[in-house]
């Protein structure tokens, strides 16, 4: 079952449309037909604790991970990996 994970920056949290992107990916990776619709899961991480660089407030990220299960081809791993991230 795979789980996709948004990591964000706290200062972000206006201009991020998480559950939107949680839908486009569940249904992205839904129409797969690899994992089962019931195993699919997406959550976020909000970061309150947190630097980059210089250690300035106006800078942000979001750092993405999908996890898949074993049992799955490299194949089809890569496949998906390419259609979540390009």
């Amino acid at each position: 079952m795979p789980h996709f994970i948004a990591e964000c920056t706290d200062n972000i949290r206006e201009q991020a449309d998480l559950p939107g992107l949680f839908a486009k990916v569940n249904e992205a990776l839904a129409a797969t037909g690899i994992f089962p619709i019931g195993g699919i899961r997406s959550r976020a991480h909000w970061l309150d604790t947190w630097q980059m660089a210089d250690g300035k407030q106006d800078y942000a990220f979001v750092h993405m991970t999908l996890k898949i299960g074993a049992g799955r081809s490299l194949e089809s791993r890569q496949d998906v990996g390419d259609m979540l991230f390009a």
